[in-house]
Formats: C-alpha cells, sequence, structure tokens
C-alpha cells in the first residue's frame, strides 16, 4: 500500500513539471513573437521619420534659396532707392526746399527814420524793393547758396516786389528793417557787393547820401530755414509774341 503510494506522487510530480516546461516554452514563444512585431514597427517608424527628415531637408533647402534670391532682389531695390533719395536730397537742396547751414554774411537795410520833411520826394529815404533784388543779385553772383529775407528763403519763384508800404517776397508782407541773410564763403560774397557796379553803387553812394541804414557782419555759422510754401504756378501764362 504504501509503495503504491509512493508511485503515485511520482507520477503526479512528473505531469507537473512537464506541464512548467511547456508552459514556460509557450511563453518564450510568444514573448519573441511580440519582439519580432515591436522591432518591425519600430524599423517601420524609424524609416518613415526618416523620409520625412529627407523631403524636410529638401524644402529647407528650397526656401533658404528663395530667402537668398529676396535678400538679393531687396539688396538691388536698396541700392535703387539709396540712389533715389540721394538725387531727391539734391533736388530738394537745390530748389532751396531743405534748411541749409554754414558760414555767410548779413546784410541789414533800413529806412532812413529822419527824413528831411521839406524833401518832395520821401521815398528816396526808403528801402525799395529794387534795392533789395540789387543787393540779392550781387550775393548769387558771389556764390551764395542760399539767401532769406526776414527769413523768407528766396527760390526760383520768389519775386521781391512792392506792395504798397511794404515789400512783397513769397506772398509775405515785409516791412524795414530788412535782414539779408546768404550763405556762402564769406569773403567772396563781401567782394561780391563791391565788385558789382549796381550794389557797390548803392551801398556807398545811393544809401549815404539818403541817410538809408545799411551794414555787413560776416558770420560763421548761418543758419536759413527751407521754403515751405507751394511751388505750383497757376497764374502765370506763356506772353504772346514774347521770348
Amino acid at each position: 500500500m504504501k509503495r503504491n503510494w509512493h508511485l503515485s506522487i511520482t507520477l503526479v510530480c512528473i505531469v507537473l513539471g512537464i506541464l512548467l516546461a511547456t508552459s514556460f516554452n509557450t511563453q518564450q514563444r510568444n514573448r519573441e513573437a511580440l519582439n519580432t512585431l515591436r522591432k518591425q514597427d519600430l524599423i517601420k517608424t524609424v524609416r518613415e521619420l526618416e523620409k520625412s527628415k529627407a523631403k524636410l531637408e529638401i524644402e529647407i533647402k528650397d526656401q533658404r534659396a528663395q530667402i537668398a534670391r529676396y535678400e538679393e532682389l531687396a539688396a538691388k531695390n536698396q541700392g535703387i532707392l539709396s540712389t533715389y533719395t540721394k538725387e531727391l536730397d539734391k533736388v530738394k537742396m537745390a530748389a532751396g526746399l531743405v534748411q541749409e547751414k554754414g558760414p555767410g554774411i548779413i546784410v541789414t537795410l533800413a529806412d532812413n527814420p529822419q527824413y528831411p520833411k521839406d524833401d518832395p520826394n520821401p521815398n528816396n529815404y526808403i528801402i525799395h524793393d529794387y534795392d533789395i533784388r540789387i543787393v540779392v543779385n550781387s550775393l548769387w553772383g558771389g556764390g551764395a547758396k542760399a539767401i532769406s529775407v526776414n527769413d523768407q528763403r528766396l527760390i526760383s519763384t520768389s519775386a521781391i516786389r512792392c506792395a504798397g508800404t511794404f515789400i512783397l517776397i513769397n506772398s509775405t508782407r515785409l516791412s524795414s528793417p530788412y535782414t539779408i541773410k546768404a550763405i556762402g564763403d564769406p569773403e567772396k560774397l563781401e567782394n561780391a557787393l563791391n565788385e558789382d557796379i549796381n550794389s557797390r553803387r548803392f551801398m556807398n553812394e545811393i544809401a549815404n547820401f539818403y541817410g538809408l541804414k545799411k551794414s555787413v557782419t560776416r558770420s560763421p555759422s548761418l543758419v536759413i530755414k527751407g521754403y515751405n510754401g507751394g511751388l505750383l504756378v497757376d497764374k502765370a501764362k506763356v506772353v504772346e509774341g514774347g521770348d
């Protein structure tokens, strides 16, 4: 009886070992199968990422080439713009539309406040528009870069003319005293006043004879503002038969 019991125990252990071995082998095969699938998935994912990376690299290269073309075009446009801006600044300066600084002279003219009452022609004792034109023309001839009269910048369309008891410049009424500023070489400008026969006669003879106030001073630094009025000429018309 005791022998049969041992035999049974032995058989149970053998069967149990076979079952455990079979179960272990099955799990091992399943694990290997899972690892194989995961590996294949990873390889597929890596290959897809590599393709995407290559595609992105091509796109980046194209974009950089496009940026380079835009930069080259912008540089060309900037060069053209810079050229136009410089030319525009020169035109504005020549037209008197921008402020001018530099050495020059100041000519001050004023009426005689104590003219003789018995003189039948009191107009001889006041500054006229043609007196200012004489001085201004001499200064232009002396190489003036910019001229103003009582802060009215003279440009190509400026007229100096009489308007009753005033002198009209740039549609602005001016009265004595008249301060004429001219920027340029002070020595050349002053010499121009003496060399021009009309300005010399006015400054040295007429002004002294009628007691008109006058002075000429040099300045190392003058400032003349740019012309800020309109430039359109809508009242002028061609004179028939004129040159």
